[in-house]
């Protein structure tokens, strides 16, 4: 069933009435009910601060047996949307019959179920008894067909729906049932699966600042990723194919609501009143060693109850304004990532790949211009002296405790060994001009195009490294140079 909650749809995934059925009927007991897994951001979070944030984002998302579809979100839940027509002209209309005009693509059938989205019946349902694509009538089982006007949904929901279902049937063991990367299986994984609720994916054809478009996403679950234990999915058909691709985007869209809401009420959290009780500890201890008359420490407990009190004046003042602005900037970006103007297009055609090209290639490549070979090596293997070092944690002057690079994830990253022609982005000549043109999103992989580099030069460079897996390295490379080869005037 659809009910309408304000703006908010709640869809109920009736297929796991039919699940428990066959179970019964086999004798097993059904799993049991899926939930969304939350940050241990969230659950570090004091009570009220917590629940508040978990009841805003239950509120708009729901469970995963109860999905709600937030219509503020750039995400094509499915159904066909209309609205009640004035009957054609010499037409008259039945009781619960009446005329419609619907956006989108798609067939209105006997049976189909019509959620009324404004006037006096919002929020209630009806059955369609009969539905007539030339005259666009339709009559209803029952009741009174709305005035002129009303908008309507008929089967709203339905692409979530099957979208979830295919996720739960193919991505959850990897990915987990909240996009978290966590799945029963992502433990034995390497590299690890994704976890979507930054709302940040790797390989996008968009520029650096912007996110995965929707064939981006396609074209992962058609192809997989090289070199990794993401498959093909390409036995799905298109309408699967599309509805996971929607439903991932909800699970990265609900993610990223929960960390950047949490991200605003870090001073409510255990470990910033843990610092504070530290701090104050900190403070005594000098005062005393300078003779001076030390603060009194405060117990935890009085810092909890601070805290509790501040949030509640902070709950009842802006937090409302800070979810409506965290929606809105969200939306935002997941809008204009299909936006064709965030796509890379290359200004000018592949350079021709000819030694010339490779050869201009090489010298960028090893130049303190991009400095490639600081992470993929001098010829290329991925071994680096980057590989070597302790790198700081993003926005900490804290170090990972093993040598090399890693994503923003916290996993250790391996710089791509170019000599294997893997390339987990696509093989395709622009796959490897938009990685290097936009870097790699979440990773230490940075962006050349428009600025370091030309589109002339970044072709040159994407002939030389397409060139390595049939290239021999016996022959060592010489030193990282920043004499650079003129490119030949177009």
């Amino acid at each position: 069933m659809i009910r309408m909650i304000m703006s908010r749809f709640l869809i109920k995934s009736a297929w796991i009435a039919v699940a428990c059925l066959a179970a019964v009927s086999t004798g097993c007991v059904p799993n049991p009910s899926a939930e969304f897994a939350w940050r241990d951001s969230t659950t570090d979070l004091i009570k009220d601060a917590r629940s508040s944030l978990q009841n805003t984002v239950n509120e708009n998302f729901g469970t995963p047996d109860d999905l709600v579809a937030w219509e503020r979100l750039p995400v094509n839940y499915g159904g066909i949307k209309g609205t009640v027509a004035a009957a054609p002209e010499g037409t008259e209309l039945t009781p619960g019959e009446f005329a419609f005009s619907h956006e989108g693509e798609g067939e209105v059938k006997p049976g189909d179920t019509v959620l009324w989205l404004s006037g006096e019946m919002a929020g209630k349902e009806a059955t369609i008894q009969s539905a007539d694509a030339a005259t666009h009538l339709i009559s209803l089982k029952a009741g009174t067909a709305p005035a002129e006007g009303t908008t309507f949904a008929v089967n709203f929901g339905d692409q979530l729906q099957l979208g979830r279902m295919v996720y739960m049937k193919n991505c959850l063991h990897c990915h987990g049932v909240a996009g978290d990367g966590a799945g029963p299986t992502a433990q034995y994984l390497n590299p690890r699966p994704r976890d979507y609720r930054l709302g940040v994916f790797k390989f996008t054809e968009t520029l650096a600042t912007e996110r995965v478009t929707r064939d981006d996403l396609w074209r992962v679950i058609k192809y997989g990723i090289p070199g990794t234990y993401m498959p093909s999915f390409l036995l799905l058909d298109d309408h699967e194919t599309t509805a996971v691709v929607e439903y991932v985007r909800w699970l990265a869209m609900r993610g990223e609501l929960e960390k950047r809401l949490g991200d605003e009420l870090t001073d409510y959290s255990q470990t910033s009143l843990t610092d504070q009780y530290n701090k104050a500890v900190e403070s005594k201890k000098a005062a005393e060693a300078a003779g001076d008359k030390p603060e009194a420490v405060p117990s935890m407990s009085s810092l909890r109850n601070t805290a509790k009190d501040d949030f509640k004046e902070y709950a009842e003042s802006d937090y409302a304004d800070t979810v409506d602005s965290t929606a809105d900037f969200i939306a935002e970006n997941w809008t204009r990532a299909d936006d064709p103007a965030s796509v890379i297009h290359p200004a000018v055609a592949r350079v021709a790949d000819t030694p010339e090209s490779r050869a201009r290639g090489r010298l960028l490549y090893l130049s303190d211009r991009t400095k490639c070979y600081t992470c993929h090596g001098n010829t290329g293997r991925g071994n680096g002296g980057a590989t070597e070092d302790f790198w700081p944690k993003p926005g900490s002057t804290e170090k990972y405790d093993a040598r090399g690079l890693h994503d923003v994830w916290g996993n250790p990253l391996q710089p791509r060994n170019l000599r294997l022609g893997q390339y987990r982005g696509g093989r395709r000549p622009v796959d490897v001009f938009r990685r290097i043109y936009a870097g790699i999103k979440g990773t230490p992989m940075p962006a050349f195009g428009g600025t370091v580099l030309k589109d002339e030069e970044v072709w040159d460079v994407v002939n030389y490294v397409m060139s390595l897996p049939f290239e021999s390295d016996a022959s060592p490379s010489p030193a990282p140079s920043t004499k650079m080869a003129a490119h030949p005037v177009q």
